[in-house]
């Protein structure tokens, strides 16, 4: 066995050009792989983050009563302790910050047209720590005047003929469900990757609110948003934990982390998974068809040799096992450059990201096409990359070694 193993490596290093070729054709295959894979998972992750940023937050925070009834947003189940909440929310670990939102249901009229529309009471300091609007906004944020201000999405404003700097009436119940209208500065309008915020909603200020809907500080919800992580596993278990110790400190509150208020978003995500798992097995087609034929080829230019090992003595099974560890050998070599440069290439998509604004195409992908698209670490695919480099390398020593081994010596010998 040291004989074949130290003949095999003696080989390999002697035919540098055909090594070479073998292992080029292996490492690149498996590096397209990588960073294929970790294109894809981060569009996911990229939208993920889009859902968290815009609407579902990391953790969403609000009574049970108000929970159980939050389809027609209630203005009656507001947090009795919010203050105190918000403070426990923001001493703990990877909590970047934590906003009050109070949800309503009104109507916007421009004199000719009247619209439904869902409300969002937001803190002006507070808001921005949480959701990413200041990135979506045409126009301005909220100023803090005395004026009633108001944004508004782009397509609603769109729909009822108004713009940045107009004016708009907003009808509404009270907190005591008497029916209250006034005119509204449009500030800002919202351009934003969520259909439903650019078409039904509104946001106000609490100052403002607190006088047009009688809110006396009502709070019905409490956002938080945590740091994001390279790993996507590792930030659902931080939300995970933070939700399970709010949950443990204030018993009587209802706790949702983004997986559950967007359980169906996440659902059709990993159906998403398994038609790019189908693409992916079809780079690795095309990769292992390029590996085998290299080593393939580069076996069949060596029957001759094998008829003269034959002649001088080796056995069928040491012609194979020969081959063998030079498979194992391009496999190595191919395999650990293949993941060296799928990890460099997927290292700096991972730190420096790619600017989608380059491609317009993504700017109908749900993908903010202004935004930048980073990628992600699958220890599991850089694994089986490896793997996979060294099973086709080992199949294509394999198969035809032992074919040739087969031959009579005289025909290997003669074998062009």
């Amino acid at each position: 066995m040291r004989t074949l193993i130290k003949i095999a490596w003696r080989n390999v290093m002697r035919n540098k050009r055909r090594t070479v070729l073998s292992a080029l054709v292996i490492s690149v295959g498996l590096s397209i792989y990588i960073l294929m894979n970790s294109i894809m998972a981060g569009m996911d992750r990229a939208n993920i983050d889009n859902l968290i940023e815009l609407s579902t937050s990391s953790i969403k925070i609000s009574t049970e009563q108000y929970a159980e009834d939050k389809e027609s947003l209630p203005l009656k189940y507001g947090i009795p302790f919010a203050d105190q909440l918000l403070a426990y929310i923001k001493e703990q670990q990877h909590v970047i910050g934590a906003t009050p939102r109070t949800q309503f249901l009104g109507q916007l009229s421009n004199w000719e047209d009247t619209m439904p529309i869902i409300g969002q009471v937001v803190d002006i300091k507070s808001d921005e720590t949480v959701f990413s609007l200041d990135n979506y906004l045409v126009g301005n944020y909220f100023t803090g005047s005395e004026e009633n201000e108001i944004m508004l999405g782009k397509d609603l404003a769109d729909e009822m003929g108004v713009g940045v700097d107009d004016y708009i009436t907003l009808y509404a119940l009270t907190r005591y469900d008497s029916r209250n209208a006034d005119e509204f500065h449009i500030v800002g309008l919202l351009n934003t990757t969520d259909p439903n915020i650019n078409l039904n909603t509104v946001l106000i200020s609490y100052d403002t609110a607190d006088n047009f809907l009688d809110l006396e500080n009502l709070i019905t919800e409490i956002d938080v948003a945590l740091e994001r992580r390279v790993s996507f596993s590792q930030f659902t278990n931080d939300v995970d934990e933070l939700a399970q110790s709010i949950k443990k400190e204030f018993s009587e509150l209802r706790v949702e982390t983004f997986t559950e208020l967007a359980s169906a978003f996440l659902g059709i995500t990993e159906q998403k998974k398994i038609f790019g798992s189908i693409m992916m097995l079809i780079i690795l087609a095309i990769a292992a068809v390029g590996i085998f034929n290299s080593v393939l080829m580069s076996v069949y230019e060596r029957i001759r040799e094998i008829g003269v090992l034959r002649a001088q003595g080796f056995e069928r099974k040491e012609i194979v096992g020969l081959f063998i560890w030079e498979g194992i050998f391009i496999g190595i070599l191919g395999s650990l450059i293949g993941v060296a440069l799928g990890c460099g290439f997927n290292l700096y998509l991972v730190i420096q990201g790619f600017p989608l604004d380059k491609f317009v195409g993504f700017q109908n992908s749900g993908i903010p096409y202004w935004g930048t698209l980073y990628g992600e670490w699958n220890v599991g695919a850089i694994i089986f990359a490896f793997c996979f480099g060294m099973i086709v390398a080992l199949a294509a020593s394999y198969l035809p070694s032992r074919m040739a081994s087969k031959m009579e010596v005289t025909k290997a010998l003669r074998f062009v």
